[in-house]
């Protein structure tokens, strides 16, 4: 047993699918984009319009009980929030969760927007904070990501998640939702979908997960009177996404074995997430935000690491083979000093790894906080 441990290693940086639900997915993919070429033939091989395969916009629009016209269908999640940041007006202000996707922070201030923080409770946001930062900022959009968010892992509260809604909609303030992980509950339990008026919220989301990184397809659900501002935009920046992965997502939807392919991944990572509940109540007990109940990531926060032994903690955790990275570029910019004080930040995930693997890199990153403390 004691060569076993030797050999073994985990890294906890990236948020990557397993490899055997990749290889669980190649006869699928393979099939399904023979079948997406051979039925529209130059139609996906052609230019098509910017906004998208109209078939998966008219599946997406049933599923989310809205007009077609409002879902727009792109190269990604991530490519569809920076296209909406860049409809924006330069240097508006996006109110976020204090910690958040680190790719929209970055890409938020790329095109010049400021970013204001807002604290996360086990619950979602907290409201009271938010409602002062509306009243004193004139804030243009909220972005959140209210299911398995990251990097946290919180869960939204019904209740939370529309107070929000409706602080935005009385302050004329975007609510942009990424509901990427909606899908992807491994505790049995099912997330209650957001209801979309006419005047919102937005929702984006990706395939990403809960397909394959590679296809690279992800989708944006606007107001109807955004749509025509929003696809000058996007027919300015691109010609036209990837059809052949729209249309071979389309025919997944269709076939069923989309939702087939879901429940087979919540079977592949439930137990992986019930190892880091388990591990990390044992070993590091209120070091976490929230129990984890699905998505990709959890958050750390190590009170007995100063920023100072930054370096060197990840150095150490190298070197008994846990691979780890601060998570300060998740931190809104406005709220990073003040949890810099609290410890070491860091974001973990756990869907590509053997519950024996995670339980393991756990107590070498306990063992290596005693060694700090």
């Amino acid at each position: 047993m004691a060569k076993e441990s030797e050999n073994l290693s985990i890294n906890f940086l990236r948020g990557v699918p397993s490899e055997e639900a990749l290889s669980h997915l190649i006869p699928m993919a393979a099939e399904g984009y023979e079948k997406a070429i051979n039925r529209y033939g130059t139609e996906v091989l052609q230019y098509g319009h910017f906004l998208g395969f109209k078939p998966l916009r008219e599946l997406i629009a049933d599923d989310h009980h809205v007009d077609p016209e409002r879902v727009i269908v792109g190269n990604g999640g991530l490519e569809m929030i920076s296209l909406f940041f860049k409809s924006l007006p330069r240097e508006s202000n996006i109110i976020v969760e204090e910690a958040s996707y680190d790719r929209v922070l970055l890409d938020a201030r790329r095109y010049g927007h400021h970013l204001i923080g807002v604290k996360l409770t086990p619950e979602g946001i907290d409201l009271v904070q938010f409602q002062k930062i509306v009243d004193k900022a004139a804030a243009k959009v909220f972005y959140g990501i209210p299911f398995h968010q990251n990097p946290t892992g919180i869960n939204y509260t019904v209740d939370n998640r529309k107070a929000v809604e409706r602080i935005c909609r009385k302050k004329d303030i975007l609510c942009l939702w990424d509901v990427c992980y909606q899908d992807l509950r491994y505790d049995g339990k099912t997330n209650v979908p957001i209801e979309i008026s006419e005047w919102g919220p937005i929702l984006t989301s990706s395939f990403t997960k809960t397909i394959s990184p590679g296809t690279k397809c992800g989708y944006t659900i606007v107001p109807s009177h955004y749509v025509e501002h929003l696809s000058g935009i996007i027919a300015n920046t691109r010609i036209n996404p990837n059809l052949p992965t729209q249309a071979f997502i389309a025919d997944f939807i269709q076939s069923g074995r989309y939702d087939d392919y879901l429940k087979y991944l919540r079977e592949l990572y439930k137990p992986r997430m019930d190892a880091l509940n388990r591990a990390l109540n044992a070993m590091l007990p209120g070091a976490f935000p929230a129990a984890i109940t699905g998505g990709f990531f959890t958050s750390l926060t190590l009170g007995g690491i100063s920023v100072d032994d930054d370096a060197a903690f990840i150095a150490s955790a190298k070197e008994s083979g846990v691979g780890i990275a601060t998570a300060w570029d998740a931190v809104a910019p406005d709220l990073r000093q003040g949890m810099r004080k609290k410890g070491l930040f860091l974001r973990l995930t756990f869907p590509a790894y053997a519950s024996e693997n995670i339980e393991w890199g756990i107590s070498k990153l306990k063992d290596t906080v005693e060694l700090f403390s």
